[in-house]
């Protein structure tokens, strides 16, 4: 554990390793020449008076921080210097398009400024600026933008920001880095370059004018991981609690038996150092096997406590039970591990096998949960066997020696206590074996399910990063910005033409261009004029030639250009020959960048691959841009003669959305076959099969959907949770449907291990519940118990696992005590006895000589009862 990584990858790490985002981002890494996922860090600048941010002095403040980022912000990696300029191949030069109106702005001012006349100078408009017959676009570096309208009239207060350009109001300018994280050399170093950046801007920047923000996919995994270390000392806090609760039940019970020594002190300590030592020891052998930690992983010490306290509650308590019978230490922990045996290998088996199958899940941080997880269910079930018995074995030597009769002659309080409790166990066990009573737990659970269906078929598949991060993190603001500002007005999306494009073909320029109509006629677009489309302006190009300077502006010191035409590019008889002359023109070379050239097959030059962007708005939910993801992918697969594909930085966050309900469904239905193959083995009965099998269901069903109703959305959080919910679900099943199946019990009688027949649906139901009963309803308390510190720590991740435990404790413990008992009850008989081993094969147990025979319990003595 010394060794361990903590850290999450929230871009991709919840991406299904075979969806579409990871096929599209291995194509643009294709383009780009990339092996890696590029860095996007984002620089956001506000204006600290709320004004707005093209104000001379602020926006040469925004130019200043770019620069000092872009060049000489450093930092030390393994003794050498990180510079982002040296590092943003192949993505440098994206402040391009800033830096040409930065520059047009200021010589603009200046003429301003001495009262020249600036009219026929650059067109400083947003979002399109025309510098002297040269477009840029605005609307990637400037947010929250109010314009004026055309004709409305300036008045002497306005600034001359106002007068120079058609814009009243920019509230936002951010900048974009990139970086190529080919490598896992470059990785560490993109990530230490960001999270580096992130801490200056926080704590270092100071300035009168502007606010800055970084915030990237590294900082975003750091927040989260900040977030699941703050957990730690309530998690302690909880376990502490846990310890002293075992304990206490320990010690009371012991109590009652009048068997208090030091022993049972060691086995208190025990009940909870096995589990302890499970987690412990999965993280250090998931550490060694050289695989990292995530914020998912840290929800695995929920479910091993709760179920290996649930494990030693049964082997305690089964143990103390036969304290009383005069077994001596090897046959009493042989009669230990025969009867809850089966029961606590079921649900650990359970749980081994899903949650090891769900290590081969396409999702990587649920394929790492999911190994963690099994890793500790084995460990842990391991352990009780051989550490917790062994340990009660020990524990004998501390017990006094009594012989059988001593306990059936006591006197006292624990004489009324035990017959006060049986009364109780008697009564109840009618109450649930009636008929009418059967009646109204199977339409209360209908009415259950109603609503937990209900809920599950509302519950939403959402990111929220408000939710997920802390709330003071510092990176909420950003994130606020970009939800309801940037994405708001500027959502691009990367469509990439993968065959060979041959620019006098008219038939493929059609094509293509019905293609472009298709993506700027959806609902959202921004329209042509915020489009990045290279083959336009070569359109253009191939009619007019290059946009000629104006010699008379020339004269009077200004650049102009005339024959700036538009044409259309489907009618345009477009030749490549000109292709390299268009893109090594001062006017056009920012569209080199967009292509790739090559020769097809008949030795034709061709446009081997290109990529274009489309810009959208009102996109600030994740509802919207999931709609609008899928749309997108419906119209490139219509042109599949053009091989298009897109590409979008959310994608893999949009495909997590898409496929977390699947997970959830898969992992539900992986669980309960792995419980049916397993109760298969050890429960002989199919009805007992059946009936657990449901009960698992319906626990987790009601844990979903009744989060819906507590308006939570399925997103990773949630998603650990339930998964930690279905394996926690089995342990209030397999316990019951197994020992309801059992036709007879072992008591030693005059020296000797009598098998008794438990006949009948009353017998049954009291054998169970007094096997299960209480040692369940011990381990549900003391695993809420668990969380009970962590109340206090105001987080969504902690709420999300508060409701979602008490949830499935209280859940599986209405189902184990009421609902599986009652519905059992009402069954014939010869369902609920039927034995498909004794049926196929004939038992050892049933000719051991270990048994002696007995007579049916009905038939002995009420003294012999």
């Amino acid at each position: 554990m010394m060794q361990m990584v903590l850290k999450d990858r929230i871009r991709d790490g919840y991406t299904p390793i075979n969806a579409p985002s990871r096929y599209e981002t291995d194509v643009i890494r294709q383009f780009w020449n990339s092996s890696g996922d590029p860095m996007m860090t984002l620089l956001i600048m506000l204006a600290k008076d709320g004004g707005s941010m093209h104000r001379k002095a602020h926006i040469d403040e925004a130019a200043s921080v770019i620069r000092f980022f872009n060049s000489n912000f450093s930092v030390d990696f393994e003794g050498e210097k990180l510079v982002f300029d040296r590092m943003c191949e192949p993505y440098c030069g994206m402040t391009t398009a800033f830096d040409l109106f930065k520059t047009e702005y200021d010589n603009v001012y200046e003429k301003a400024i001495k009262g020249e006349n600036f009219t026929i100078m650059a067109k400083l408009n947003f979002p399109v600026a025309n510098l002297n017959g040269f477009e840029v676009h605005l609307e990637r570096s400037m947010f929250g933008v109010r314009t004026r309208q055309p004709g409305v009239p300036l008045t002497h207060s306005d600034g001359v920001e106002k007068r120079i350009t058609n814009m009243d109001h920019v509230e936002v300018i951010m900048m974009i880095f990139r970086g190529d994280k080919g490598t896992a050399r470059l990785e560490k170093q993109m990530a230490t370059w960001e999270l580096a950046a992130y801490d200056f801007a926080l704590q270092e920047y100071k300035n009168d004018l502007l606010d800055i923000m970084l915030v990237g996919t590294d900082v975003l995994d750091r927040e989260m991981i900040r977030d699941g270390s703050r957990m730690m000392p309530f998690f302690a806090a909880g376990f502490g609690i846990m310890i002293s609760f075992v304990s206490l039940c320990v010690l009371a019970t012991a109590l009652f038996y009048d068997e208090m020594d030091p022993g049972k002190l060691l086995i208190a300590c025990v009940a909870t150092l096995c589990p302890i030592l499970a987690i412990t020891s999965s993280y250090g052998i998931v550490s060694l096997l050289g695989c990292r930690i995530n914020s998912f992983m840290l929800v695995m010490p929920f479910l091993i406590m709760g179920i290996g306290v649930d494990d030693a509650f049964l082997m305690t308590h089964s143990w103390q039970r036969m304290s009383r019978q005069g077994y001596g230490v090897p046959e009493r922990l042989g009669m230990v591990y025969e009867e809850v045996g089966p029961s606590i290998t079921i649900t650990s088996l359970t749980n081994f096998l899903s949650f090891g199958i769900g290590a081969f899940t396409p999702t990587p941080e649920i394929q790492l949960f999911c190994l963690v997880t099994a890793i500790a269910m084995a460990v842990v079930f391991v352990l009780q066997l051989v550490l917790f018995g062994p340990i009660l074995a020990l524990a004998c030597r501390f017990e006094r020696k009594k012989n059988e009769h001593e306990w059936e002659h006591r006197a006292g309080w624990r004489k009324r206590v035990e017959e006060w409790f049986e009364k109780i166990l008697t009564t109840y066990c009618r109450l649930i074996g009636h008929k009418a009573f059967t009646v109204g737990i199977v339409a209360a659970t209908c009415v259950y399910w109603y609503f937990g269906i209900i809920g599950l078929m509302n519950i939403k598949t959402r990111l929220d990063a408000v939710k997920i991060l802390p709330k003071d993190s510092p990176i909420q603001k950003p994130n606020h910005i970009l939800t309801n500002i940037v994405w708001a007005e500027y959502h691009p999306v990367t469509i990439l033409v993968n065959a060979p494009f041959d620019v006098e073909d008219h038939h493929q320029v059609a094509r293509f261009f019905q293609m472009v109509n298709d993506f700027e006629s959806l609902h959202h677009s921004k329209g042509p004029e915020s489009s990045l489309i290279w083959l336009r302006d070569y359109a253009d190009y191939c009619t007019r030639g290059e946009p000629i300077v104006d010699i008379f502006s020339m004269m009077l010191g200004e650049m102009r250009m005339t024959n700036t035409g538009k044409y259309d590019p489907v009618t345009t008889n477009m030749t490549v020959d000109k292709l390299d002359r268009f893109l090594a023109s001062p006017f056009y070379k920012h569209w080199s960048s967009f292509l790739r050239q090559g020769v097809n097959v008949d030795g034709k030059r061709v446009i081997d691959q290109f990529w274009i962007n489309v810009a959208y708005q009102n996109t600030s939910s994740w509802e919207i841009r999931i709609d609008l993801m899928e749309e997108w992918r419906e119209i490139a697969a219509r042109y599949k003669d053009l091989n298009a594909s897109v590409w979008e930085p959310n994608g893999m966050f949009v495909d997590q959305m898409l496929s977390l309900k699947g997970v959830a469904v898969q992992t539900g239905i992986l669980t309960l076959v792995c419980m049916a193959v397993v109760c298969a083995i050890f429960i002989p009965n199919p009805c007992s099969v059946l009936t657990a099998s449901i009960a698992i269901a319906s626990i987790s069903l009601g844990v979903m959907g009744f989060l819906s109703w507590w308006s939570f959305d399925l997103d990773p959080v949630v998603m650990a949770a339930v998964l930690m919910s279905i394996g926690m679900s089995v342990d209030f099943t397999a316990h019951v449907s197994y020992h309801y199946q059992l036709t007879n019990r072992k008591e030693i009688r005059n020296g000797k291990v009598m098998k008794i027949p438990v006949v009948g649906q009353h017998q049954k139901l009291r054998h169970t519940l007094h096997s299960v009963g209480w040692p369940m309803i011990q381990a549900g308390v003391s695993t809420v118990f668990c969380i009970l510190p962590l109340l206090f720590l105001k987080a969504y991740s902690t709420s999300v696992f508060v409701c979602t435990i008490f949830l499935v404790v209280s859940w599986g413990l209405l189902h184990g005590l009421i609902v599986l008992p009652s519905f059992l009850s009402c069954l014939p008989e010869f369902l609920t006895n039927a034995n498909c081993y004794r049926t196929f094969l004939s038992t050892s147990s049933e000719k051991s000589c270990r048994y002696a025979g007995a007579p049916r319990e009905d038939a002995l003595p009420m003294q012999a009862k």
